[in-house]
């Protein structure tokens, strides 16, 4: 090789050259060296066990290949950045001005009895749209990546504070010790949690995607860096939203988080071992030490129990969704909000939904909830990282989730728990909280790949 080659081949290997397309350093050029690189590193950790040696070799070939398949997946693919999602924010617009007209509807009766004025409880609603509608507009103009890197863990601590101070200062309904009363506002810790427990497993997932991976490492490092510490993210969040006594609040937070977990990247042997007999044991303590709770469970598996004492609410809930009938006794003509059915305008908005609207607007109201869950989990598949791609999943499992949840206690499906109905149930912290997460989720959806001959056709 002469002298002008030489320079040639130095100069390529400590300046990639960029590939104009995508943007990306073509990184081919120095294989070579990093190729000598591992396999150094592979003797030098593998030398004293064989055996470690082939199942060390064997993952960095699998490492290697899905470097290639990737190299191949990018020459076609590029990052676009665009307008927010119109479909997914045309879904939101339509449950909040659907839950809005609903809340009129339900509460209407309830405002006039405690405060003579019918319009008390919308107009509360008017203005929590209206401050989730701003919070909304705002992050999803701000892009994703300017609190990225610091807001997961500041919500994430800013949530398990505040479930903590609820203990002391907060104002209960019943037995439990939900709300902290700020100024005109009642804040839930609980849904602030929800979104605080979204951003922060993302944010773990995505910055020690490699230690939970690393074959170099034995056993004991792997578990603890796949299992142990998201299952003690996941478990500090419940345990502090059950301490407060809201087990509704708590399975929604969980199923969220176990659900990202297995998504994430969570090894399921280990996950479903360590954190199943974990949470049974938390909720049997629960139950123990609270048979209120316990007495729900077993009234809604009695068939004997009293459907008008014990089960009145359920009872009732029933009523209201049977006389709806196909299409509904009309809008604002439903019988049972009239001090009938408790909790109209919150848990059990939707019995009052099928009331006005029947059997057709019931199924038009969760095909709507499964339009958005589409949506959203396209915005996930698109994301331009596991961070984003992660976060859009989370927030749309969150909403698909409460809103089964609810559905099936107001259809009797499933035991009485105070879980609202997203986008439709009156209340300001989860209103606003909520919007909150949808202008996240139509930032994520400005940015995402698309196959270049795609783009060429328009």
């Amino acid at each position: 090789m002469n002298n002008d080659n030489r320079n040639r081949a130095s100069h390529a290997r400590q300046h990639p050259e960029t590939n104009p397309q995508t943007g990306r350093q073509v990184v081919s050029r120095t294989r070579s060296t990093s190729s000598k690189t591992a396999a150094a590193t592979t003797r030098a950790l593998t030398k004293a066990d064989p055996k470690k040696e082939n199942k060390v070799a064997k993952a960095r070939r699998k490492q290697r290949e899905a470097a290639v398949a990737e190299a191949r997946w990018q020459e076609d693919i590029v990052r676009v950045r665009g307008g927010v999602d119109g479909a997914m924010l045309a879904i939101i617009l339509i449950l909040v001005a659907l839950g809005s007209i609903t809340v009129f509807s339900a509460s209407y009766p309830e405002a006039v009895r405690k405060t003579a004025d019918g319009m008390t409880y919308i107009k509360s609603q008017i203005l929590y749209v209206a401050v989730g509608f701003v919070f909304m507009a705002f992050m999803a103009w701000l892009p994703i990546g300017f609190y990225r890197p610091w807001a997961p863990v500041t919500a994430y601590s800013i949530a398990a504070l505040l479930l903590i101070i609820v203990l002391f200062i907060g104002t209960s309904e019943g037995v439990t010790m939900r709300w902290i009363d700020v100024g005109p506002f009642n804040v839930q810790p609980s849904e602030i949690m929800k979104l605080a427990i979204i951003l922060m497993i993302a944010w773990y997932f995505d910055k020690y995607e490699k230690q939970m991976n690393d074959p170099r490492h034995g056993f004991g490092e792997q578990f603890k860096w796949n299992t142990i510490y998201p299952i003690l993210i996941l478990g500090a969040a419940c345990g502090l939203v059950l301490i407060g006594k809201h087990l509704s609040g708590t399975i929604i937070v969980g199923m969220i988080g176990l659900l990202m977990l297995i998504v994430g990247g969570c090894n399921l042997k280990w996950l479903f071992a360590t954190g199943i007999p974990l949470a049974a044991a938390a909720i049997g303590g629960f139950l123990a030490l609270n048979p209120y709770a316990l007495k729900r469970i077993t009234t809604f598996t009695d068939d004997n129990a009293d459907k008008l004492d014990e089960l009145y609410q359920t009872t009732q809930s029933i009523y209201a969704i049977g006389s709806g009938g196909l299409f509904g006794v009309g809008l604002g003509e439903s019988r049972q909000k009239f001090s009938y059915l408790s909790a109209a305008h919150t848990d059990f908005i939707f019995a009052v939904w099928c009331e006005e609207w029947g059997f057709i607007g019931a199924v038009t109201l969760i095909a709507l909830f499964l339009l958005f869950m589409w949506r959203g989990y396209v915005i996930a598949l698109r994301a331009p990282d596991k961070f984003t791609m992660l976060t859009a999943f989370g927030i749309t499992t969150h909403v698909g989730i409460q809103a089964f949840f609810n559905m099936c206690v107001v259809a009797d499906m499933f035991p009485n728990t105070g879980i609202t109905l997203p986008f439709f149930s009156y209340g300001g912290s989860s209103l606003i909280v909520l919007l909150f997460e949808m202008g996240i989720l139509l930032s994520i959806s400005r940015q995402y790949y698309r196959k270049k001959s795609d783009l060429r056709k328009k």
